[in-house]
């Protein structure tokens, strides 16, 4: 049985890109949801920093999350991103332990 895959990421908008970053994470959000393998899959704004964000995504599997990368609105999403993106993302995949 295959183990479950958990993403995080974590990354920074321009201060003045928010608002579009929000409505960029919401379709993007909204897409992946309804992937195939796709068990939980969200974005959070940080209450003392607006400009700051994190995703958490739990996939069935590793293979459901490769396929994610190839999806086409994850794809569009990434070309958008770096006009809206201060820095770069920090991405960590986790297994479960315990």
């Amino acid at each position: 049985m295959a183990k479950k895959r958990y993403v995080t990421a974590k990354f920074a908008a321009k201060e003045d890109c928010v608002a579009e970053m929000i409505r960029l994470l919401e379709k993007l959000a909204s897409k992946t949801r309804s992937e195939k393998g796709c068990l939980d899959y969200g974005y959070y704004q940080a209450s003392d920093n607006p400009t700051v964000f994190t995703s958490t995504e739990i996939w069935e599997s590793p293979e459901a999350e490769a396929a994610h990368w190839d999806t086409k609105h994850l794809k569009d999403a990434l070309a958008q991103l770096p006009d809206l993106m201060d820095g770069d993302a920090e991405v960590t995949k986790y297994h479960k332990i315990a």
